[in-house]
């Protein structure tokens, strides 16, 4: 049931900007095995988990290769391609990539599926991007080349690694349900006027509530 909720969002969310190609593609898209659709209407797939022990800030320059597509399978860009990676922070990047950044650790390997409005909107990028267009990427971080956020090591099954506290916020959620109304709202929130400590537990809250969405129904 929670998986045909965040299905539904996520493709009436994608539809608000993507073309009807785009919004079809994400559909069906969402319902493959190992694709996680987060509020946003941004899909991922995990392809390599890294090592890495904290996540870069909206500032942070990270050291990337990627590799963008359209859902034909043309190639728009490519740093694999070019034979080197690129370094860009998350905020001076496509709202996708701003977001699916701020999730992944070094050495991480995703595979994105990107809708318009989170990507290059109705304008594109000529020539080779038309307006409406859904994205795909592969990106991984090589390396992340400045401030940090900690990544949570919960695990939000069995509870293994989560600190008290954070074990009291998934017992509280199980029960209150609605992790992707949840995590809408925390990720509208203003942070910048919030204590560090305030922050950090957004943050973590934020993490585990992206969990808890990726293991659907049976958590």
């Amino acid at each position: 049931m929670l998986k045909a909720v965040i299905v539904a969002l996520a493709a009436a969310l994608a539809a608000a900007g993507s073309n009807d190609e785009g919004v079809a593609f994400l559909a069906e898209n969402a319902k493959k095995e190992g694709v996680i659709s987060l509020p946003s209407g941004l899909q991922y797939k995990v392809l390599r988990s890294g090592d890495g022990d904290a996540h870069p800030k909206a500032g942070t320059s990270c050291s990337c290769h990627y590799a963008g597509t359209l859902i034909d399978g043309t190639t728009f860009d490519s740093s694999y391609d070019r034979g080197s990676p690129t370094s860009f922070a998350p905020n001076q990047v496509i709202k996708g990539w701003t977001e699916a950044m701020q999730l992944m650790v070094e050495g991480d390997k995703w595979e994105m599926y990107i809708p318009s409005d989170l990507g290059y909107g109705d304008r594109g990028s000529p020539p080779k991007i038309p307006g409406g267009s859904v994205l795909v990427f592969t990106m991984e971080i090589i390396k992340i080349n400045g401030e940090t956020v900690p990544a949570v090591k919960c695990d939000v099954a069995t509870k293994d690694k989560c600190t008290d506290r954070e074990a009291a916020y998934i017992d509280k959620m199980r029960s209150k349900g609605g992790f992707a109304k949840e995590l809408k709202r925390l990720s509208g929130m203003d942070v910048k006027n919030l204590a560090p400590e305030l922050a950090s537990w957004l943050n973590k809250r934020k993490s585990i509530l992206g969990k808890m969405i990726q293991a659907g129904p049976e958590l």
